[in-house]
């Protein structure tokens, strides 16, 4: 036995109870963390939302109570700013400076202002001890007001300067000295007279050099009598700490919480913490706290210095915001709620606590519980872990007795049951095994009786190529020994030559890695042979067997394929090899090629004699023409004529006998396609009667291709011979040529009949022919057809019955330059076309 083994399930029994320890405290503990994270974030959660609306509600109490503050103060402002002796003052000044002329009332002014401004005491009598200026005094001191409308002594003192502005901004009464003299452009006036409208403006916290201290200003306008126009503005500057203090600094809740005043700059207009004018630490923190709509905020800082997280309520004081906007100053003051974090989150600090405490006991007890479970399951499992053991060595002879009254107790009872059942199969399983090899030696002897009556050789071929297998007809066509049980060399069984041999374990090789064993190698070199060759000469076989999946064995041939067959069972993989005696179809096909020989003979028969017609047709009517003669120009005219096409007749028999493709292949030139169409429409006009027949030309240019001109011309020549033979002689005939870019296309039009839908498909197939007998060979437009192809071009028939047949040809155009094409087409038209005998 292995002394590893005992170690190996001591390690792994404490495994289990270990695993089962722990899969109890995952199922206890991580549903108590879960639930008790829940509860402390719903906790924290509602604790926020619960201190959030708070704090929203107290700013938005605390911004009502500065809403009614400073509508008091604007109230008790009002009451000078109607004060009929004031407007009436103000309306005879303003008439007064209306009546001036812009020096005199620029003059006036700037007396006054440097009077002011040096304190001259004829001056400050004239702005602080005039009338206006004792008007403003009684009612600061309540010696005009009612009982209940008397101006508190913490306002009066918080009042820093109180004075009245005429039309163009210029100070006309004051208490103090304090105030400057020229007001026109400041941001309060402009914003009290709005363009003569007037209008409140209350104006943010700012610091005043005069008064120094931080200042809020009520400005109003002070209306004429009937209410139309602003005759001046009366402005109050208090101090904005003294006047808000008294409303903000007694709200406090617990250690450190408290309301603030901001305007929407973040400036700090009074709080019992910070002093007034100073702006938030945080600038990120107010827009977050300066919104139009009152609400609360998780902010990441407390705008007080500190960068923990807070709560922060917010509310704008709405009326006074109102008053603070203008045309050129968009203002709004904010109440401000807060409290320290430290204060703020300390039941949610002590809550957390107790659950951490309630935690850790929960997870002693798991444990404990845990451990005690896991026992009582492990040591039922450890005596099935061995009675197991002992049923697979064949040993276990008393049966396991475990008595938990559960499902240990019913896998003991079918464990007992299944060694019962194992006793009972060992007995049976010799003689299951001798059944079965019975039968698979049965199923190979009948495998081997299937593949002997196979009527083909069959070679199986290992790695080595050493044979395997060769069944009763492969042994009797390869004369293999029988008996031989022993392997034998793939190649002493096949007595094929070197070449044939290093083809055949080319293949093999390819069919070991899974791909086909067909090769095309010899493609190119049966291309090669087909070529340039005489059409008569027959192609002699060759038993290469690149060429072909063939191979000739003794006198017989025989085609193969190989097949990879795939080991069972991890064996080896093998390679089949399968014949096909094919020496009769060989011979059935030799036979076959012999009868095409002859057919061919006929059709190249019928093709001679139809391209010699035509020029042979031509002589005959030139030698008429000859005989009756008189104009010895014209016999040696007729005479060259005749010799062109001689020559002509020469090529065609050149070319029908292979001599004329190998010798010319290379001696292709640029030639006019105009001119070669407009020489086989003269040549054919002078060999039949043309007197009824109408040609009509429409040419694109003189356009230049590569071809053979005697050539070109021959299949015009059987392509217009088609249709003047369409029209019986009478008709219109169209020739025309277009471009494009790469090309020329050709179009020959004729007004006969047309040609039947039928018959469209046939029109190019060799001996086709609608004629009579006679009339036509139907070898025409088979060669116009080979002709244009051999050139690089195309030709197409359309044709409707009864509106005649129109044959469009497209070769490519030369690639060159004009210049050089001109030049070339020229050279190689002088070449082609007869020349002119000497005198």
């Amino acid at each position: 036995m292995n002394p590893a083994r005992p170690s190996s399930r001591a390690e792994t029994r404490w495994g289990l109870q270990l695993k089962l320890i722990l899969s109890m405290l995952l199922v206890g503990v991580v549903p108590l963390m879960v639930g008790l994270g829940l509860a402390f974030w719903q906790g924290s959660r509602e604790i926020q939302v619960v201190n959030g609306e708070s704090f929203k509600a107290l700013a938005e109490e605390t911004a009502r109570k500065i809403d009614v503050l400073m509508s008091d103060e604007v109230t008790r402002t009002s009451r000078i700013a109607v004060d009929p002796s004031i407007i009436l003052e103000l309306e005879q000044r303003r008439d007064a400076l209306l009546g001036m002329t812009e020096d005199e009332r620029r003059r006036a002014m700037d007396k006054l202002a440097s009077g002011w401004e040096a304190k001259d005491t004829a001056a400050v009598q004239t702005v602080t001890g005039g009338k206006m200026a004792g008007l403003i005094q009684e009612y600061l001191s309540g010696a005009k007001s009612e009982a209940d409308q008397l101006i508190p002594q913490v306002v009066r003192s918080a009042t820093k300067m109180l004075y009245i502005t005429d039309i163009e901004g210029n100070l006309v009464a004051a208490l103090t000295t304090m105030p400057p003299f020229a007001n026109k452009n400041t941001v309060w006036w402009k914003g009290a007279f709005n363009r003569g409208v007037g209008q409140l403006f209350i104006e943010d916290v700012y610091f005043d050099e005069r008064a120094q201290s931080y200042v809020i200003s009520i400005s109003l306008p002070i209306m004429d009598r009937i209410r139309y126009g602003v005759v001046g503005v009366l402005h109050r500057v208090i101090d904005a700490k003294e006047l808000i203090s008294p409303s903000i600094s007694p709200i406090r809740f617990g250690k450190t919480g408290h309301v603030m005043l901001i305007d929407h700059r973040g400036i700090v207009m009074s709080c019992p913490i910070l002093p007034t004018g100073v702006p938030l630490s945080d600038a990120q923190l107010i827009p977050l706290v300066t919104p139009l709509q009152p609400g609360w905020v998780s902010a990441p800082s407390d705008g007080h210095g500190g960068q923990s997280t807070s709560l922060i309520g917010f509310a704008p004081v709405p009326e006074t915001s109102r008053a603070t906007n203008s045309d050129l100053i968009k203002g709004s003051w904010h109440t401000f709620v807060w409290q320290a974090s430290d204060e703020l989150f300390a039941p949610i600090r002590h809550l957390l606590t107790w659950m951490a405490v309630f935690s850790i006991i929960a997870v002693g007890l798991m444990t404990s519980l845990g451990y005690f479970a896991a026992h009582r399951i492990v040591m039922p499992v450890r005596r099935l872990q061995a009675a197991a053991q002992l049923i697979g060595r064949g040993e276990l002879s008393q049966p396991i007795d475990i008595q938990t009254g559960d499902e240990l107790q019913d896998l003991a009872d079918e464990f007992n049951r299944m060694n019962r059942q194992l006793e009972a199969a060992f007995a049976g399983l010799t003689d299951q095994v001798a059944v079965k090899t019975q039968q698979v030696e049965s199923l190979l002897h009948s495998t081997d009786e299937i593949l002997d009556a196979v009527p083909t050789p069959i070679i199986m071929v290992d790695h080595d190529e050493q044979v395997q297998y060769i069944n009763r007809v492969g042994r009797d066509s390869f004369h293999a020994i029988p008996t031989s049980t022993a392997s034998i060399p793939l190649f002493d069984i096949l007595p094929v030559d070197a070449a044939a041999r290093a083809h055949l374990r080319k293949e093999f090789r390819r069919a070991q890695r899974g791909g086909n064993a067909a090769t095309t190698s010899g493609t190119e070199d049966a291309a090669a042979i087909s070529t340039a060759r005489d059409p008569l000469t027959p192609v002699m076989g060759t038993a290469e067997p690149n060429n072909r999946q063939e191979i000739q064995i003794g006198s017989r041939r025989y085609h193969y394929q190989w097949f990879h067959m795939a080991g069972r069972n991890q064996g080896e993989d093998r390679i089949g090899l399968v014949f096909r005696d094919a020496t009769d179809d060989s011979l059935l096909q030799d036979q076959l090629i012999q009868a095409e020989k002859s057919g061919s003979l006929g059709t190249l028969t019928a093709g001679i004699g139809h391209e010699l017609n035509n020029p042979l047709f031509g002589i005959l009517g030139l030698g008429e023409a000859i005989e009756g003669e008189a104009d010895i120009n014209r016999v040696r005219s007729y005479a060259r004529d005749i010799v062109q096409h001689g020559r002509r007749m020469a090529e065609i028999i050149r070319d029908f006998t292979g001599v004329a493709a190998r010798e010319t292949s290379d001696q292709r030139q640029p030639v006019h396609l105009e001119r070669e169409l407009d020489q086989a429409i003269a040549t054919l006009t002078t060999s039949i009667d043309a007197s009824g027949l109408t040609i009509e030309r429409t040419y694109a240019g003189d356009t230049c291709v590569l071809a053979l001109p005697d050539q070109l011309r021959q299949a015009f020549t059987n392509i217009l011979m088609n249709a003047i033979q369409a029209m019986k002689g009478r008709g219109v005939l169209r020739l025309s040529t277009s471009l494009t870019n790469t090309s020329v296309v050709a179009t020959i039009t004729d007004s006969g009949p047309g040609i039947p839908k039928q018959h469209l498909s046939k029109i190019f197939d060799p001996f086709f022919t609608t004629k009579g007998q006679g009339e036509g060979s139907g070898l025409g437009l088979t060669v116009a057809r080979r002709i244009i192809k051999k050139f690089g071009g195309d030709i197409r028939i359309e044709s409707q019955e009864g509106s005649g047949t129109s044959c469009i040809v497209t070769l490519p155009i030369i690639p060159i330059s004009p210049p050089t094409q001109e030049a070339s087409c020229t050279e190689s038209a002088s070449r082609s076309m007869p020349q002119p005998s000497p005198s």
